[in-house]
């Protein structure tokens, strides 16, 4: 068990490098095959310096030649991904193709995730992928026969609509339209109750974070605010929904946590 699992946390570092990798070049005109460089002087990464995690722990986050720092989401997206290839591989306890289908899943809500923090921008491209994955989803588990059940037909649109909607009424204030692509792909995979339940849990999340972001922000300095906006943080501050949505969806799909059951 352990050496599967090793071997599980080992590649999600490896995918994980893969996330970071294009979630700073996609739609920049750098090829995702290009070699890597440091932002601040350019110069050519060796291959110990790509090394996933070790490499960031061993140049202490700081880059070999200019000394700047390396940004934080290197090693934290690797971590996240290798946890998560861990847990996922630990449920299904065999390499195939159903476990493989199940990790590019994840592994594609890891990107459109990171992306939308880095940028409050969800891809179309990725969101659609995550929504055939999430359609074919039946075929993953061998329920062939599910793949055109009603109850499967409109797990996704429905799941979506609300979202839809908060986007639409609010002039996109409220919500962006991003995350109804998201959560289309979400809803397929999950099914309608479950996947009800990862979006309870996402607005609980989000409004958690929202309110503790606030407070956070209220005990520093307001000459630190005024210095650094990402300490500014109030009530019309806009917030990356789709990672919450991640969250929730991998939360009530790991645990089988259905929340309908208590509600309805």
């Amino acid at each position: 068990m352990m050496w599967f699992l090793s071997i599980a946390f080992l590649l999600g570092l490896s995918i994980g490098s893969f996330i970071n990798a294009w979630s700073f070049r996609h739609d920049t005109g750098r090829s995702i095959l290009s070699a890597s460089s440091c932002f601040s002087c350019s110069r050519k990464l060796r291959w110990f310096e790509l090394v996933p995690l070790l490499s960031f722990v061993a140049l202490r986050g700081k880059c070999r030649a200019c000394r700047s720092r390396i940004s934080l989401q290197y090693p934290l997206v690797e971590l996240i991904t290798g946890i998560v290839f861990v847990l996922v591989l630990y449920k299904f306890l065999i390499f195939d193709f159903s476990s493989l289908a199940v990790l590019l899943f994840w592994s594609t809500i890891i990107a459109i995730s990171v992306y939308d923090i880095r940028t409050k921008i969800i891809p179309n491209g990725a969101a659609y992928a995550l929504a055939g994955l999430g359609f074919l989803s039946p075929l993953l588990y061998g329920n062939t026969g599910d793949l055109f059940a009603l109850t499967h037909l409109v797990a996704g649109p429905l799941l979506a609509l609300p979202l839809a909607s908060f986007w639409f009424f609010s002039g996109g204030k409220w919500m962006g339209l991003g995350d109804a692509k998201l959560e289309l792909g979400i809803g397929w995979f999950l099914g309608l109750s479950l996947g009800l339940s990862g979006m309870l849990i996402a607005f609980w999340l989000g409004a958690f974070i929202g309110v503790c972001l606030i407070v956070l922000s209220k005990l520093v300095p307001q000459r630190v605010r005024d210095k650094r906006s990402r300490f500014n943080f109030s009530m019309k501050s806009e917030l990356p929904f789709g990672p919450f949505l991640a969250l929730g969806a991998f939360i009530v799909w790991f645990f089988e946590f259905n929340i309908t059951y208590f509600l309805f």
